[in-house]
């Protein structure tokens, strides 16, 4: 700086003006009558003329507009109040300054002049704007989201959320939620506050990186709303302790509602596929049940031995196929009615089926009052034993028929077997064979069982009239008992 810019000659002043000419920042000394003084290096260079052009020039020929600001300054250190900074932009430049000033005492202890600080912020306003930009795009995004930001203050354990939040649960901007805002986890349901305390303190052991819970709070209507945060840890100390969580919260209540929808939905769906399932298996039941004697029918006899004939192919065992047929039913019919012939029927169908209980036994009605029993697994004496069961349970039962010799109601059965080890046999044959031998039976005389050999000879089988069998189908004294 040259001596024209350095009004004294004392040599403590001149040290004070040399270290003013070569500070790093702009610094000029302005009058109270708001003329420069001085100026340094840095604010000649800022405002492009050397510093013999402006001392002693009103500020405002250098900087416009800057006298009002510093008549207010001197204002205020005359009232002995203190000088704060303040922005102040040039209006020739476009750039922006942050000014700083302090009292210059004269000799006699007065301010007389203010020795004035200017720092270029235009980058850090640039910057700052920008950011402030940015914030409302991401504010405005979030929103549009329905998402709002909170931060989490971890050591004073206080929250601070964006204004959107009170929005999305229908406050107004002055209304005040009853629980208390400020603290984290008090807006949080209380079923649902220790799942989220949990996930919070995972984050700060250090287990997870990411805070994620689903929760609820009430909006301002007392109504629970489903809430999905998300967040991290954003700022640590020194020693890497955790010290504050950023997340964002999204209302997910229209969604949480389509998912309970949706999943009463599908429960809805398994519970009539389960109805549709036990329908079809009812009615399959009912379609192949004899609706008078509720025993299996001739659709039921027909699938259950094509079954047993695959079966015994495969295992070798031998099948046994009884055709029963009722002794005079016509005749039955015609003296007692129709009503008593179905009765009949029903307490003779009783009677078979307990003559038969194994796992793959079946007694079914074939058709009118002919019924019809598949016997797995057994062989011809077994088959003779069962046989001679059920015409003793008929005979046991006492059912009058006035138009037998015996007076009362009586069966014949026709026995024909299957053996793995012969040829294979169609089911229409094996069926064949059976209704043969009851054939024979009848012209016999009824009342009776007849057997049809591999051989095709017919072997009648002997019955007296004994005790009848045991409800559990064992045989009776005297009888060969079955596997």
């Amino acid at each position: 700086m040259s001596s024209d810019a350095l009004p004294s000659n004392d040599a403590a002043r001149v040290q004070s003006e040399a270290a003013l000419a070569e500070a790093p920042v702009a610094l000029c000394v302005v009058s109270d009558d708001l003329r420069l003084l001085a100026v340094n290096m840095q604010m000649a260079a800022l405002l492009g003329r050397p510093a013999q052009e402006i001392v002693g020039h009103p500020v405002d020929d250098f900087l416009p507009g800057s006298s009002a600001l510093v008549r207010r300054w001197f204002e205020r250190v005359a009232a002995g109040r203190a000088v704060s900074e303040q922005e102040w932009s040039d209006p020739a430049s476009g750039r922006t300054y942050l000014a700083s000033a302090r009292a210059v005492p004269d000799v006699e202890g007065k301010s007389a002049s203010l020795s004035i600080a200017l720092t270029d912020i235009t980058r850090r306003r640039l910057l700052r704007a920008g950011l402030a930009q940015r914030e409302r795009r991401i504010g405005v995004a979030l929103e549009s989201a329905g998402q709002w930001v909170w931060e989490l203050d971890i050591r004073s354990g206080v929250v601070r959320r964006s204004p959107r939040w009170k929005m999305a649960l229908g406050f107004g901007p002055d209304d005040t939620p009853e629980e208390n805002e400020r603290t984290p986890w008090s807006i949080i349901h209380p079923d649902d506050r220790p799942m989220v305390v949990q996930r919070y303190e995972q984050v700060l052991a250090g287990s997870s990186d990411i805070f994620e819970a689903v929760y609820r709070v009430p909006d301002k209507f007392g109504r629970w709303r489903w809430i999905l945060g998300r967040g991290r840890i954003v700022e640590r100390d020194a020693e890497g302790r955790p010290l504050r969580l950023l997340a964002t919260s999204v209302d997910i209540t229209r969604q949480k509602q389509i998912e309970e929808e949706l999943a009463a939905t599908v429960r809805q769906r398994e519970r009539l596929e389960r109805e549709l399932i036990e329908a079809n298996r009812r009615l399959t039941e009912l379609s192949e049940m004899d609706p008078l004697t509720e025993l299996p029918n001739r659709r039921k006899f027909d699938k259950v031995l094509a079954h047993e004939i695959k079966r015994s192919g495969r295992h070798k065992p031998s099948l046994a196929l009884m055709m029963i047929d009722v002794d005079d039913f016509k005749t039955y019919n015609d003296l007692y009615g129709h009503i008593e012939g179905d009765e009949c029927l029903r307490r003779i169908a009783e009677a078979l089926r307990g003559c038969a209980r194994r796992a793959g036994d079946l007694v079914t009605r074939y058709g009118g009052e002919e019924f019809a029993a598949i016997l797995a697994d057994t062989d011809e004496s077994d088959a003779i034993a069962v046989a001679t069961h059920m015409l003793r349970a008929v005979r046991a039962l006492r059912l009058p028929h006035a138009g037998t010799p015996q007076g009362i109601v009586t069966v014949s059965i026709g026995i024909t077997l299957y053996d793995a080890n012969t040829p294979p046999l169609p089911s229409p044959g094996l069926i064949a064979g059976a209704d043969r031998a009851l054939y024979a039976a009848k012209q016999a005389g009824r009342n009776r069982i007849l057997v049809l050999g591999a051989d095709g000879s017919m072997s009648p089988v002997p019955v007296t009239d004994g005790v009848p069998p045991a409800p559990d189908g064992t045989a009776a004294p005297g009888s060969t008992a079955r596997r």
